[in-house]
């Protein structure tokens, strides 16, 4: 039989669930699809100069609940590395097993469904991450920049999370201009409409970001003074705070200033406290970390 190689050099799960749904419509089965991965080159849609083929006589068809198919394509957003299977090729072996009545290919149990199920956590995970982790630097906006973004972020996601991350920025920064811009694309919103934008070719930089962001920000003392203020030594676990704050974000987030003075700060002596020292020294109750209290 022949084989069909398809370039997803700019897909999405949209152009993929096109693609397979010919492919099941033709009965072209999963070892005889190359899906080549995002660094390829050429057209979305080369098969080595052979068209794919008309539908068979019993076409395969494939119903899908929405909850299954909200699987599939967070699933589609994992970039994998190059010891990993192509994101497209796993997908298109599932739904293949799927419309051949195999219905546990989609279970964390079943092979495929495991490795499905691993990606849906990751990718959510990610989208938690840009959700907490990213932070915006205000911009200068006058007459001759009315229309430019009043609000820009750069963040370094492991996996696609734009399309899943956009809607929590939209609800909370209400009808102000916006830009979020990550190595695999950027989120421009004009306060109305939104929109994604990818590099045409190989990947945005801190440098485009910082050619476009004016990093001066007055919030930024206050934002910090809040930061340490809060920050309680008396329940530091650093493990913990590691797994829950990762440091591959710190380099982006203005209070990586302070967090290593933090620790060390607490490692010495003030995990005895419940409070930051500048707020134990003042008069009233200082919180022990046993639990008693004394004025």
């Amino acid at each position: 039989m022949t084989m069909y190689t398809l370039h997803m050099t700019r897909a999405n799960f949209t152009c993929w669930r096109d693609d397979a749904r010919r492919l099941l419509a033709a009965r072209v089965p999963p070892g005889n699809v190359l899906w080549q991965s995002e660094d390829s080159a050429g057209d979305l849609f080369a098969s080595g100069g052979t068209d794919l083929p008309p539908p068979a006589e019993a076409p395969l068809a494939l119903r899908l609940s929405r909850h299954e198919l909200r699987r599939l394509e967070c699933a589609s957003h994992y970039w994998h590395t190059h010891h990993q299977e192509c994101r497209w090729a796993l997908l298109y072996r599932v739904v293949w097993r799927l419309a051949m009545g195999e219905g546990e290919a989609l279970l964390a149990g079943d092979s495929d469904g495991a490795i499905i199920e691993q990606r849906v956590k990751a990718v959510s995970h990610e989208v938690h991450h840009i959700h907490a982790f990213l932070r915006f630097h205000p911009q200068p906006v006058d007459d001759e920049h009315q229309h430019a973004p009043e609000f820009i972020a750069w963040f370094e996601p492991r996996h696609d999370v734009l399309e899943a991350a956009a809607q929590h920025f939209i609800d909370r920064m209400g009808q102000h201009r916006w830009l979020i811009m990550t190595p695999g694309g950027a989120i421009i919103c004009d306060g109305r409409q939104w929109h994604i934008e990818r590099p045409e070719t190989g990947a945005f930089t801190v440098k485009d970001y910082q050619a476009l962001a004016e990093m001066e920000d007055d919030a930024e003392d206050l934002w910090l003074a809040y930061y340490a203020s809060t920050f309680n030594p008396a329940r530091l676990n650093e493990k913990t705070m590691v797994r829950s704050m990762p440091s591959r974000f710190w380099q982006h987030m203005p209070e990586r200033v302070l967090i290593t003075g933090l620790i060390s700060h607490a490692r010495h002596g003030a995990q005895r406290l419940g409070q930051d020292s500048r707020l134990a020294t003042r008069r009233g109750r200082t919180i022990a970390s046993n639990g008693k209290s004394r004025h």
